[in-house]
């Protein structure tokens, strides 16, 4: 639900990279010779679109066994760029949590033995064993947590606008809500009220919140809810004002020390877990 973002030196290193790949049993031709001569007028794109063209420019045409065996013959991404592509996104981005479900840290991490390992895996976003020529696409490639990606979405289709995509508006369209359940209206446990994410006046996220169980996965999660419902008790807006006189702060500045510093959304909004949860229950509590 978090957007992705792929700066341009990253791109071009990612290119660079990949294409230049060798192939022993092609005369070490590299990836972009082989793919430029064998390639090319099939798939109906060169390599620098192909490998880092934006997601919704990505081609999708349909191949015959015979083409898509061809294919996954040179892009092999299990057994020949994976580590490799692995290694670039160490090395070019600083990843905090899932972009699927911003539920779970997938940070990068060194271990006792100064070894440097992921907390997360490398999801295709569209198939690649349908589309085999798209298993190298930088923005087919997106890291996740491993529920998201191995016990969930697996090979299915999650929508066309997705994280790597620029029409991706997830926080916009789709928004955490709070359903009473109790017939006082009042909210003392997590058998009070539902939780769902809903879009409105559009249904672009449907497959993305089903395929990827995000409902049933936040309910798990109501207890920040009741958190922060107890919290907002405590602190009305008359108590914030006084806080922010006393402290000689704003009073944005004193809801963020109550309640969290990504409750307001801002470029570092990805850092942690939950902070959409954060964000919309607290447009709920008036903050």
């Amino acid at each position: 639900m978090n957007k992705v973002s792929y700066s341009d030196a990253f791109v071009d290193a990612y290119y660079d990279d990949i294409s230049s790949k060798k192939f022993k049993d092609k005369s070490y031709k590299t990836l972009e010779g082989i793919y430029n001569e064998e390639f090319q007028d099939l798939i109906g794109v060169d390599l620098k679109m192909l490998l880092c063209g934006k997601y919704e420019k990505l081609p999708k045409i349909v191949l015959d066994n015979t083409q898509k065996e061809k294919i996954k013959k040179i892009f092999k991404y299990q057994d020949k760029f994976q580590k490799h592509i692995s290694d670039l996104f160490k090395k070019h981005l600083d990843i905090h949590t899932c972009y699927y479900c911003n539920i779970d840290f997938i940070n990068i991490f060194k271990t006792r033995n100064k070894k440097i390992l992921t907390g997360y895996t490398l999801d295709h976003i569209t198939n690649k064993a349908q589309y085999p020529y798209l298993a190298l696409s930088l923005y087919n490639l997106i890291p996740v947590c491993y529920i998201c990606n191995s016990k969930l979405k697996k090979e299915h289709n999650i929508g066309e606008s997705v994280p790597t995509s620029s029409t991706f508006d997830f926080d916009t369209k789709v928004k955490f809500k709070t359903f009473m359940s109790n017939e006082n209206l009042q909210i003392a446990t997590e058998n009070d009220f539902g939780l769902l994410l809903k879009e409105d006046f559009t249904d672009i996220y449907d497959k993305y919140i089903g395929v990827l169980e995000l409902d049933g996965r936040y309910a798990y999660h109501k207890y920040k809810v009741i958190e922060m419902i107890n919290k907002r008790k405590e602190y009305p807006d008359s108590r914030i004002k006084e806080l922010a006189k006393l402290t000689e702060k704003t009073e944005e500045e004193v809801k963020q020390d109550l309640f969290g510093e990504y409750l307001f959304e801002n470029d570092d909004f990805h850092k942690r877990p939950l902070s959409k949860l954060i964000k919309d229950i607290s447009g709920e509590l008036g903050l």
